[in-house]
């Protein structure tokens, strides 16, 4: 009969692959938003799901490394805390520090937001945000819970904070007015002919699926169709030049 060690590492990695597995479902989701490929309504409930699979199985994992007194030293819980980072965003060190990262939220066609995390002192991580994103949705120290209650407790996660700040954005820019998001698809779309007629197709591709999209959310269902249309086209230039 085996041990209860070797059970509990087995089920650790099993836990472990589910994990990335999930991680890599989230990747996908991410890509497709940004590729254009489903809106922002759709995204928000896909990525839903993912994120508390991966809360459920991070949290598995944590629990067993407890029972079997795994628990990291600053510096594993810092890396580990980078991992589970760059494994839902765009990220990139600053200066080579695994403690200091630059994180990438897109959440349009036309706007991404840089937050930098200094995270050498778990027991506070400091954060340097876009100076017009406190007029958007306050301090972040005092209107987003997950920093508000942060204690450095090894089941907290710098994720979960990112994951906020990213559902206000989403939950701002689904909130627009319909004057605002017709505004908004006017320049997507004069953006996209401009990518276009400079030959840059995948981006005009991103911004005409991003421009179907808002005509989607606005019920205007002709010139969604269009948009998908002249965004099929820019993938068709593509694949003409790779062949």
């Amino acid at each position: 009969m085996r041990d209860d060690s070797s059970l509990s590492g087995e089920l650790l990695e099993q836990l472990e692959k589910e994990l990335n597995e999930a991680w890599d479902q989230l990747k996908s989701i991410k890509t497709q938003l940004k590729n254009g490929q489903i809106g922002l309504e759709q995204y928000q409930g896909l990525k839903s799901e993912s994120e508390a699979r991966i809360d459920d199985l991070s949290q598995r994992i944590h629990y067993i490394n407890k029972a079997i007194q795994k628990i990291p030293t600053n510096e594993e819980r810092i890396q580990q805390e980078a991992e589970a980072l760059m494994n839902e965003y765009q990220v990139e060190y600053v200066d080579n520090e695994v403690s200091h990262l630059r994180v990438f939220l897109t959440v349009s066609a036309n706007k991404t937001w840089v937050i930098e995390i200094n995270f050498s002192d778990p027991k506070m991580p400091l954060f340097k945000i876009p100076f017009d994103l406190p007029s958007l949705i306050g301090n972040i120290y005092e209107t987003v819970e997950s920093l508000m209650k942060w204690k450095a407790k090894p089941n907290q996660r710098l994720v979960n904070i990112i994951r906020e700040i990213e559902q206000k954005l989403l939950d701002l820019e689904l909130s627009k007015s319909l004057p605002e998001l017709e505004l908004e698809r006017g320049r997507l779309m004069a953006q996209a002919k401009k990518l276009e007629d400079t030959n840059q197709y995948e981006s005009a591709r991103i911004f005409f699926n991003s421009a179907a999209d808002i005509s989607e959310r606005l019920g205007n269902q002709a010139i969604a169709m269009v948009c998908r249309l002249k965004a099929q086209k820019m993938l068709e230039k593509i694949e003409e030049e790779h062949t």
